[in-house]
């Protein structure tokens, strides 16, 4: 079955391959929507192992051994269309955002009852049914640190949906002891494994380890359960092997890469896999996989059950090999940056580096990395950064409001902590590649384009640009040379021998000569198809 979506990913021009057509461009290029056109009814619900994977990928490099691998998921202007993974948010406002991806208040007032326990790990939690029938997993802050698990989730669950992402619904709540109910049914796993019935001390346990209000209340986090089947998590390589639409290595989509940047920014060092959700959900008369990112709670300066500690986003849980010989060589006076560097404390938000306007997204990392991240290329994390321009100052406020963190220092410390990383990122990674996007061609022949560095403020313009123009082939994938010109703006005309027969195409290559900048003399390749309307972009390639 996979053999045949792979064929019509083909057809629509998402992966490329020589063997199945010279043929570059199709009439329905470029797609802005990625089709899961099989049913998946069939798909089962998978266990990831946490010690499996994190050890995976701490001591190993899972999914593709082919270096410097091209995203596969992106259209033919190397942009990423909307899928069951990703979706482009356009028309954001303050407002947007601060919704998010809610659609009620939070759960309903009146008793709530607990239809399953966690008590077998550190951070403490249950599932309730509202008084209208909602299924909600509820987590407290941890004690000594009110507002702060609860208030990062909220508003980072906030930032990722605008970025894209599909994420549960999520609200701060008040939790009142008296409230509970213990369904029937619900059960507990007991020391010796077994299972048995849950009784309420078993909620009262579970509150000891939760920071609690004078009253005797609980803020909690309220996630509502996302609507239909749970699948389990999706790992960052490979494809899940029952699912007939998931044809791509995850490794290889672009929006799994660019969730390095995002996590950087956020300072989200928990990206293990069992911290996503895929779910079976009926659409048009079938069942698709969506796949979703959750738990964002050792996020900004929250460790979870703890503030972060110093060494998060510096390090990863096991330091590499060469770090280790360093530190021999060096008779353990080599001092790390987190040892130095100056921090923001607060119980509010945790703890955050003080410092961020110089800071190097390349430095960050999580606790442990995934096979998306290491994969992620220069034009992924470019992508990344256009997309991070989208939130403005405004909206990041909005985000950290929906936090609640009940303190106005912390809080406003939050704002610049993430508008600062936010503006380190687009200086960092708009000029890591040849940053000219936009391009277009009036049917006067005047080609104009911008370039999203200069456009940001973050670069000067170069001395010039290089434009070189071909006649282009779709047939063939061959290109015959009309000349070349240059010039100080990102207006240019076009040489005389333009073609202006109705199906013509031609290719464009643009370069930038800028002595701080290199990688800005690699030329981006920009396809324009003649039709009724005049020129139409068809193609853009930034990396091969």
């Amino acid at each position: 079955m996979k053999s045949k979506i792979a064929i019509l990913f083909l057809s629509a021009g998402l992966i490329a391959s020589p063997l199945w057509s010279a043929q570059k461009f199709y009439n329905d290029d470029p797609i802005t929507k990625e089709v899961d056109s099989q049913n998946a009814a069939n798909v089962q619900e998978w266990d990831i192992d946490l010690v499996y994977d994190l050890a995976e990928n701490l001591f190993s490099k899972p999914g593709d051994k082919t270096p410097n691998v091209r995203a596969q998921n992106v259209n033919t202007i190397d942009e990423v269309p909307d899928s069951s993974w990703y979706t482009n948010r356009s028309g954001l406002t303050p407002q947007l955002v601060s919704q998010g991806p809610d659609t009620t208040n939070g759960p309903a007032e009146g008793p709530w009852t607990v239809i399953a326990g966690k008590n077998d790990g550190v951070t403490p939690g249950f599932t309730i049914k509202d008084s209208a029938g909602k299924r909600w997993f509820i987590k407290p802050d941890p004690p000594g640190y009110p507002a702060m698990s609860t208030g990062t989730e909220v508003a980072v669950t906030k930032l990722f949906w605008a970025l894209g992402y599909y994420e549960p619904e999520t609200h701060i709540a008040t939790l009142k002891a008296s409230n509970l109910v213990i369904d029937d049914k619900a059960t507990v796993k007991a020391p010796s494994g077994k299972r048995r019935k849950m009784k309420l001390r078993d909620v009262s346990n579970m509150l000891r380890r939760a920071e609690r209000n004078d009253d005797g209340t609980y803020r909690v986090i309220a996630s509502l359960a996302l609507p239909g089947k749970p699948l389990g998590g999706f790992r960052f390589y490979g494809t899940r092997p029952d699912d007939p639409n998931d044809v791509i290595p995850h490794e290889h989509r672009r929006e799994l890469r660019g969730y390095f940047v995002f996590a950087a920014w956020l300072n989200h060092v928990d990206c293990k896999a069992i911290n996503s959700l895929d779910i079976l959900v009926a659409d048009d008369g079938k069942s698709l996989v969506r796949h979703n990112l959750l738990d964002f709670s050792s996020a900004l300066g929250s460790g979870s059950i703890y503030a972060h500690e110093y060494w998060e986003g510096y390090e990863q849980i096991m330091e590499k090999p060469s770090h280790i010989g360093k530190d021999m060589i060096s008779a353990g006076f080599l001092v790390e940056p987190y040892r130095t560097d100056p921090f923001f404390q607060s119980r509010a938000i945790g703890r955050l580096p003080a410092n961020n306007k110089e800071w190097n997204p390349d430095t960050w990392l999580p606790r442990a990395t995934n096979a998306a991240f290491v994969r992620a290329r220069p034009d992924d994390k470019f992508w990344a950064a256009r997309k991070l321009q989208g939130i403005s100052n405004e909206m990041i406020r909005a985000a950290v409001k929906t936090g609640q963190f009940n303190d106005q220092a912390s809080e406003d410390f939050l704002v610049q902590f993430l508008e600062e990383r936010r503006d380190s990122i687009v200086r960092t990674y708009l000029n890591g590649v040849n940053p000219v996007v936009d391009p277009a061609l009036d049917t006067s022949g005047v080609l104009t384009f911008h370039n999203a560095a200069v456009d940001a403020r973050v670069a000067n313009a170069p001395q010039s640009y290089e434009v070189h123009w071909y006649r282009f082939d779709n047939a063939t994938n061959q290109s015959t040379s009309l000349g070349g010109n240059s010039g100080n703006g990102t207006s240019i005309q076009a040489p005389s021998a333009l073609p202006a027969d109705d199906g013509a195409f031609v290719r464009v290559e643009i370069s930038a000569k800028a002595g701080d900048h290199p990688s800005w003399g690699t030329p981006v390749q920009a396809y324009f198809k003649r039709g009724a309307d005049g020129w139409k972009l068809i193609g853009f390639e930034r990396l091969q």
